[in-house]
């Protein structure tokens, strides 16, 4: 299982922060991934949609049972700061769907 959480942009007024849960596992070259760039992803009310390259998965929102505390340490003290409370997440269970460009649909292969 994957988990990812998503900052908010650094224009944006809200704090809240979006934890994601895949099933299934990610691969990468690169060699820190902390900072890599996934997918683009588009949130609707209960449903998140993800765009990976040629593949769309959907999540649906679920309570968490147990909120969840975001904190960041202080710098060169033992204290910390709480960030945000994560009440939410989103559950990508299901097989991605593959995204076939509009100019290439209907097209079959024959023969080879």
């Amino acid at each position: 299982m994957v988990h990812a959480v998503i900052c908010p942009l650094n224009t944006s007024t809200s704090r809240e922060l979006v934890l994601l849960e895949f099933q299934g596992s990610f691969e990468s070259t690169l060699p820190n991934v902390s900072s890599a760039f996934i997918g683009d992803i588009s949130i609707d009310n209960d449903e998140a949609f993800l765009a990976i390259g040629h593949h769309k998965l959907t999540g649906k929102r679920a309570t968490l049972s147990k909120p969840m505390a975001v904190i960041k340490k202080r710098d060169e003290t033992e204290a910390y700061d709480t960030v945000c409370i994560i009440k939410h997440k989103y559950i990508f269970a299901s097989r991605p769907a593959l995204v076939v460009q509009e100019s290439l649909r209907g097209l079959t292969r024959i023969g080879g």
